[in-house]
């Protein structure tokens, strides 16, 4: 298990769908020279009974102790509920804030776009975009609005950053010659493929080797990156992440005969990085895993999907799968996204799909120069530059 501790600065996400987390505050931590024991009562609560002399002046003292308690929990409890009204008005606000042109929208794989005051299409920098740009960023699953920024020179570092409505905040960094790509964010965790590299050269030209590889994740909240053990031999495959489980693919015994032969993996998320790895399933092969987080009566609701060289098979309807070479595919929400790598005559926007997993149904099929998800639509930049939006399930 490798683990660095790297500079990090925490901030809050909107994440896709979610609600408020905030654990209740415990109560006044109680005086340790007082003797307690545990009483059982019938319904199973415990309490604690003193043993000191039961005479008035103790009696007094509880009363005093205990009214201090009430009084400090009742700030607590005020305090907590001041806290969440906070939150609930920041959800609000969120959800229903204006979303306008010259916000920053994504493209997957492309740069951040906005439009500035002169109607033109730029990037997080204000930079005219020329279709040829050199910024990547990898749309962090689960999430709205929290990517990780690719590499535009071997030696460039990477990093998982948060795009605000109108400025970019780097959340993470790497040491330069390691890779990550990620796999969805959980809590304060992002999960991903993580690469420990080196500098070299051949014949003169700057290359990396590959020091380690494996499957792990960025602890947002401590700065450092852990690695599963079950994955540190760099030969994994496919993988997906839903809350409380990893789920990987690992060459079989006939991966000598086969190439395609492999076995599928479990890793509890609960456990540590050092648990054995649960075999699912044996000859599991050429599948491929994508995992959902959607909602249903307010509540999140996880799932995994497998697909073959054809189709995407959820309950039971299909849908098509790109191949590498024809794009990509990703589910957000209740919704596929099909991001095509066919040519198109606007060099600037890129062709997007979207299909309901529910109805089958298409709900978008255009080109857009930059999207962004907030509340339950998707806001998106037209050809002309002109911001349209679309409702969508989540």
């Amino acid at each position: 298990m490798k683990k660095k501790n790297l500079a990090v600065l925490l901030l809050t996400f909107g994440l896709v769908g979610c609600g408020n987390n905030n654990s209740p505050t415990p109560p006044p931590a109680k005086d340790d020279t007082e003797k307690t024991e545990s009483v059982e009562t019938n319904d199973t609560q415990v309490i604690d009974v003193k043993k000191a002399e039961d005479n008035q002046e103790n009696r007094e003292e509880t009363a005093q102790n205990k009214e201090k308690e009430d009084s400090t929990d009742q700030n607590e409890e005020d305090k907590k509920k001041e806290e969440n009204k906070v939150e609930e008005e920041k959800d609000e606000e969120n959800t229903n804030k204006e979303v306008s042109e010259d916000d920053l929208f994504f493209n997957q794989f492309g740069p951040f776009t906005s439009v500035n005051e002169n109607g033109e299409l730029v990037d997080e920098n204000g930079k005219a975009l020329t279709g040829t740009d050199s910024n990547h960023y990898d749309y962090v699953k689960y999430t709205n609005n929290v990517f990780v920024k690719s590499k535009n020179d071997i030696y460039d570092s990477v990093s998982i950053v948060r795009m605000n409505d109108k400025s970019i905040e780097t959340l993470f960094e790497f040491p330069a010659v390691d890779d990550f790509r990620p796999l969805g964010m959980i809590g304060d965790k992002i999960y991903g493929y993580h690469e420990q590299n080196s500098k070299a050269e051949i014949n003169g030209t700057p290359t990396l080797d590959t020091e380690e590889s494996a499957i792990g994740y960025v602890d947002l909240a401590t700065g450092e990156v852990h690695d599963f053990d079950a994955t540190s031999d760099g030969i994994t495959g496919g993988a997906v992440v839903i809350d409380g489980e990893l789920q990987f693919t690992k060459p079989g015994d006939n991966s000598d005969q086969n190439a395609y032969n492999f076995d599928l993996y479990k890793l509890d998320l609960s456990k540590g990085t050092d648990q054995e790895a649960e075999l699912l399933e044996k000859n599991f092969d050429l599948q491929y895993l994508f995992g959902q987080k959607r909602f249903e009566n307010g509540n999140p609701v996880w799932k995994i999907y497998r697909a073959d060289n054809d189709n995407i098979y959820v309950n039971d309807q299909k849908f098509p799968f790109l191949w590498a070479e024809q794009g990509s595919q990703e589910i957000i929400g209740n919704n596929i996204f099909y991001y095509e790598s066919k040519e198109v005559k606007d060099k600037l926007s890129r062709p997007v799909k979207i299909i309901n997993m529910t109805s089958g149904k298409t709900v978008l099929d255009t080109q857009v120069r930059g999207m962004k998800i907030s509340g339950n639509k998707l806001y998106y930049l037209n050809t002309d530059n002109k911001l349209e939006s679309i409702d969508i399930e989540l």
